[in-house]
């Protein structure tokens, strides 16, 4: 037993010590607590390495810090272990005075391990004369000026994934709030209206859930308040409105007139409300130039499946045929698919489902149309292809998909022509209501009948009937 665990732990210990040669990940940034100081300001510059294994015997990283008077680093290790994963943390933190005012960059921290250089962005400081904490950052607030530095712990962020698009291609817009500390009862005091788009809702918070996010230096809790997919109606220059978010914070001045100060004494809260900025938008029109007769407005990147049974059938039963078109893109903008059938078959109108879904973060789906056809005369018939015109705004050009075309073997004569509708119209029925008239036989035809009992055979019918009783007995 106790050479199954010695060697229980050796393999342990071997999988580790071989974990650093090939199997370690590690990242490394640099951040500071703002991007405006005072001369007189310390600067807290962290440099930290997270490992997925023990990063103890890492050498220290290069960094030029001659612009700054030094003290340190301190150096703190962590480890975390969260759904059965280790996490190792090595924060070093330098403690900087600037030599001079004006814009300062602490250059980039260079960190070499194994057969890799680590590099971290440089950060852009602004040193000012004195002792200040500003940043210029838009934040409007119900309140008076107290704690006017607030911007340097909180604000909102409109973030597009593009700013030009062409008309109907998705534009993503994620608001994300920005904080440095436990926030209370934060909500939407206004939503913007989106004019001149079509708007999907991709995702709305119920609860703030932050991850860690550098901005010019400064590491944030940066957490997804709500995302949306605009779809551009018309070609232009369009605006959207400012997101404003409102919560609670605590309550000042502190000791020193400042928002951490506040946090830590515990003071009361106020509301105060934070606007995201405005957006401009430059929406290009559709070309001209190329596009097909067929194109109804669909833009994206679709696919189109066409499917049809049965192939052989007699005359007057149905074929079904499943027309589905999928992608990213507006579902309302896909238009009916037109099936061009020929003579001797009857088509009707399909019955038309939808299922829409978002795929990394594009607003898309698919629209499925069963049509049924009706071959009434016998032989093989054909249907053209069907299809389908879209502009991929990616690409820049129109893209025509098209499907094999459906051939349909119908066996037997040719139907009968049935009247397609079986009753009476709501006039004939309001006609009729006036005077009902029921069905009455043709007197002259008839001639009056002869009573059962006056003829000769119900008489010998029941004369016949004790003599068999009296056969049966002897």
């Amino acid at each position: 037993m106790w050479r199954s665990a010695s060697i229980l732990i050796g393999w342990i210990l071997l999988c580790g010590g071989a974990g650093q040669g090939w199997a370690q990940t590690l990242s490394f940034d640099a951040t500071v607590d703002h991007a405006r100081y005072g001369q007189a300001d310390p600067i807290r510059l962290r440099l930290t390495i997270t490992a997925n294994e023990s990063i103890s015997h890492l050498p220290a990283p290069e960094i030029d810090l001659k612009d700054f008077h030094v003290e340190g680093p301190g150096v703190s290790t962590q480890m975390n272990i969260v759904n059965f994963k280790t996490t190792f943390t090595r924060e070093l933190t330098y403690t900087l005075y600037a030599r001079r005012t004006g814009k300062i960059t602490i250059g980039s921290a260079r960190l070499k391990f194994g057969n890799k250089t680590y590099e971290t962005r440089p950060i852009t400081v602004e040193i000012a004369a004195g002792s200040t904490r500003q940043l210029p950052r838009s934040v409007r607030q119900n309140s008076s000026d107290r704690n006017a530095n607030i911007d340097e712990y909180l604000f909102v962020a409109a973030r597009p994934d593009r700013k030009k698009a062409y008309v109907g291609q998705q534009i993503t817009v994620d608001y994300d709030l920005f904080y440095r500390f436990q926030l209370h009862n934060v909500g939407f005091k206004e939503i913007p209206t989106f004019t001149g788009f079509w708007v999907k809702e991709l995702f709305v918070a119920q609860q703030l859930e932050g991850r860690r996010e550098v901005v010019e230096g400064v590491a944030f809790n940066a957490a997804p308040l709500r995302r949306v997919g605009l779809f551009p109606t018309h070609a232009g220059m369009h605006r959207v409105d400012p997101l404003v978010v409102s919560c609670d914070v605590p309550q000042g001045p502190g000791r020193r007139g400042s928002l951490f100060d506040d946090l830590l004494l515990g003071r009361a809260s106020r509301t105060v409300l934070l606007s995201s900025d405005s957006l401009e938008v430059e929406v290009l029109p559709l070309p001209e130039e190329g596009r097909p007769e067929e194109f109804t407005g669909a833009v994206g990147r679709f696919a189109l499946n066409v499917q049809s049974q049965p192939s052989i059938l007699p005359v007057g039963d149905p074929v079904t045929v499943t027309v589905t078109i999928g992608g990213v893109g507006n579902l309302d903008a896909i238009e009916m698919p037109k099936i061009e059938v020929p003579p001797g078959i009857k088509a009707y109108d399909p019955k038309i489902e939808e299922e829409e879904s978002i795929q990394n973060g594009l607003y898309g789906g698919r629209r499925t149309y069963e049509y049924i056809l009706i071959p009434e005369v016998g032989g093989m018939l054909e249907v053209p292809p069907i299809r389908f015109v879209y502009f991929d705004p990616y690409q820049e050009m129109y893209r025509i998909l098209e499907s094999e075309p459906i051939f349909v073997n119908s066996q037997g004569a040719a139907a009968i022509q049935e009247p397609e509708s079986y009753g009476l119209s709501r006039r004939d029925i309001q006609v009729v209501g006036q005077d009902i008239r029921y069905i009455k036989p043709n007197a002259e035809g008839l001639g009056r009948g002869m009573d059962l009992y006056r003829s000769v055979g119900f008489w010998v019918l029941q004369g016949m009937l004790p003599l068999a009783f009296l056969g049966f007995l002897f």
